[in-house]
């Protein structure tokens, strides 16, 4: 009988909390949505970051009558691995153990979820809402400053469109069976609004052109103002020349290089905390409150998210 992986990834521990306290509750995920049978949730102060452990690992069986095998779904968080003395935000630390999390060439998974908040373009606010995807693009504002190297993680792959694979695309073109209405209405009613000028619908924004755009190599929150812009005009440049549709899905800083450790399906889940360019106004004001609902938001739809991917790999015999 096949058994095959699929990994949920957070980045910080606060959106991997929220996350775990959807899936362990049963009002907030689809019905006879199993126990783990492995939890290492929540953290405690004395866990160790140089072993690290997935928070819970979800298995999920074929019918009786069916030999298509298992799935075995793990929730991680990069953070939960890192060095404490570093900083949290530090591209190149999460590079550092991101294979340790992935287990190795003779461990691949065969699908891969990257989870976390993000901002979302424009003055209209979809504060609450969340946007799942499937490509990536990573901007290094430092990639051409060679006298920080030392300091930063570069990549051949940054300020180039990383189209998904072939597979990813499919989840998005048989919408009735991975993201048809009802995954929308189970999803939607469940949302929380944020304090922070949450949008007018709360509502889940799934595409096959949505693109996560992430900025590496920050650690001073007040770069962001500048590192931003330059990450948009970049792939609205590279959008523009490679003729393809794809568009700015989320901004944020993980997504894309949890999606360079392996070319098996991936999509991104992030939930929007604030318009891009008013951090400040809309999670610096109440970040806790912000920012947990936001990622409680991702969470949900991650849950309802989870079978219908378990049900797509088995039909794919992957």
């Amino acid at each position: 009988m096949e058994h095959r992986r699929t990994l949920i990834v957070a980045n910080k521990n606060w959106e991997a909390t929220a996350l775990m306290t959807v899936l362990l509750d049963a009002q907030a995920c689809p019905p006879h949505f199993p126990w783990p049978i492995r939890l290492n949730h929540p953290r405690t102060p004395t866990s160790d970051w140089r072993n690290p452990r997935p928070r819970g690992v979800f298995h999920f069986e074929g019918l009786p009558q069916d030999v298509r095998g298992s799935v075995e779904v793990e929730v991680w968080c990069i953070q939960d691995a890192m060095d404490p003395s570093v900083s949290s935000s530090n591209t190149k630390e999460k590079i550092r153990i991101l294979p340790q999390l992935f287990g190795g060439i003779d461990a691949m998974p065969d699908l891969v979820v990257a989870f976390g908040t993000a901002g979302f373009p424009g003055e209209k606010s979809y504060n609450g809402c969340v946007v799942v995807g499937p490509h990536v693009f990573i901007h290094d504002p430092f990639r051409d400053s060679p006298s920080a190297s030392g300091h930063y993680w570069h990549h051949e792959r940054t300020d180039c469109l990383i189209l998904s694979p072939p597979l990813s695309r499919d989840l998005f073109k048989v919408p009735r069976a991975v993201f048809g209405e009802s995954l929308h209405s189970e999803v939607e009613a469940r949302f929380i609004a944020p304090p922070m000028n949450p949008a007018a619908d709360l509502a889940l924004l799934a595409d096959g052109d949505y693109t996560a755009v992430g900025v590496v190599n920050i650690t001073n929150y007040d770069d962001y103002k500048w590192a931003d812009e330059k990450a948009l005009r970049a792939f609205e440049s590279v959008s523009r020349s490679s003729g393809t549709q794809a568009r700015v899905g989320s901004l944020e800083t993980t997504h894309g290089i949890i999606r360079l450790q392996s070319e098996v399906p991936f999509i991104f889940v992030s939930g929007v905390t604030d318009r891009i360019g008013h951090f400040d106004t809309d999670v610096g004001v109440r970040p806790y409150a912000q920012n947990f609902s936001c990622a409680h938001n991702a969470g949900v739809a991650t849950a309802w998210l989870i079978p219908r991917l378990v049900e797509f790999l088995m039909a794919q015999g992957l």
